[in-house]
């Protein structure tokens, strides 16, 4: 009985320290006849966005999922400046769409949408142009949004 238990033991210890596989961004693309990016992952994925100041940047990071190349970065043209893909940490994946400078982005009209867990689309809003006196106060704050 006690061999037994030891076993368990040894053979519970043991799955418990495997790792845990990562799932991968596969695709992803950005269209911007429609301001909207889309990607995939092989594995369920929850999106999580900030958006940020000096230059603006949309910020979306894919926990639980890798990039298995160096950095893309895609340059948009317009107010949309690029787009980067890469790796955060081990386990994160992150997507960068950046603004050109004295651009902004109304936060509450970008809209993500799951169509599974593998496949999201973001609509990003059209950037609106910061007037002299808005880019002085944000850029003083350091907040432009």
């Amino acid at each position: 009985m006690r061999l037994k238990f030891l076993l368990l033991s040894f053979c519970s210890v043991f799955l418990f320290s495997l790792p845990v596989k990562a799932g991968q961004l596969v695709f992803w693309r950005f269209d911007p006849s429609s301001n909207r990016l889309v990607f995939t992952t092989n594995g369920g994925v929850q999106p999580k966005a900030i958006l940020i100041a000096n230059p603006t940047r949309l910020i979306i990071d894919l926990p639980g999922t890798t990039f298995q190349r160096r950095t893309v970065t895609q340059a948009l043209g317009g107010a949309l400046h690029t787009l980067r893909v890469g790796q955060l940490d081990a386990r994160t994946a992150r997507l960068v769409l950046e603004l050109d400078p004295g651009y902004t982005l109304d936060p509450r009209q970008i809209v993500f949408r799951g169509t599974t867990p593998e496949q999201w689309s973001v609509q990003i809003p059209q950037p609106q142009r910061m007037d002299s006196a808005q880019l002085s106060n944000c850029l003083a704050r350091q907040n432009c949004l």
